[in-house]
């Protein structure tokens, strides 16, 4: 099994098996830190927190303290978002959300406008979601297993055939919920010439 060193802020070094994730580093070091832990910043790159070390790296456990972590917590609100969407409007077209200066946002294809009223039920549904807790889980998976998963999408597989043959495709998962995602990192959103709705 190999080991990996792993450098943290203060400058002390930790020898983990690879294959550990962040949140397993952020146990060790103690209970309190682990149940404050937002993400992980490997290498100066924002990881979740379950993503597995492969090589040495430095490591830092971000916590709701760090304006990083506010990042990924408006990245996972986008995805709880898009979650409740597909559950009050199961025929919505997802395309992407990404967090933003300000807050998020995700663009729903629909056949008509959001009401005053779809808002008040979306929120409580998010709120629903929310409450349950799925925890988010990273794929690695290579073009043709992406257009294999996202077949009957076609804002999934337009975004898929843009992307360069040297990019890493990953599939987040949380719930009942699907998505082509690159991870608590800011997304690129093309809107191209569709007709979308933005929710802010």
């Amino acid at each position: 099994m190999s080991v990996l060193q792993v450098t943290l802020p203060d400058g002390s070094r930790r020898e983990v098996a690879a294959g550990t994730t962040p949140r397993q580093i952020a146990e060790s070091i103690g209970t309190g830190l682990a149940r404050a832990a937002v993400a992980a910043r490997v290498n100066g790159e924002i990881w979740d927190l379950d993503r597995p070390l492969e090589r040495d790296s430095s490591l830092a456990i971000l916590t709701d303290r760090d304006p990083e972590a506010l990042e990924v917590l408006r990245h996972s609100s986008a995805h709880i978002l898009a979650t409740a969407v597909r559950e009050l409007f199961p025929s919505a077209g997802i395309g992407f959300g990404p967090p933003i200066e300000d807050g998020f946002y995700y663009d729903f294809q629909v056949d008509r406008p959001f009401t005053p009223e779809d808002l008040q039920r979306l929120e409580a549904k998010m709120a629903e979601v929310a409450a349950r807790d799925f925890p988010f889980v990273r794929e690695v998976v290579d073009r043709a297993e992406a257009n294999r998963r996202f077949a009957d999408d076609p804002l999934k597989l337009e975004r898929i055939a843009e992307l360069g043959n040297d990019e890493t495709i990953t599939i987040y998962t949380d719930g009942p919920f699907v998505e082509l995602c690159r991870g608590p990192t800011p997304l690129v959103v093309k809107n191209g010439s569709k007709t979308w709705l933005s929710v802010s």
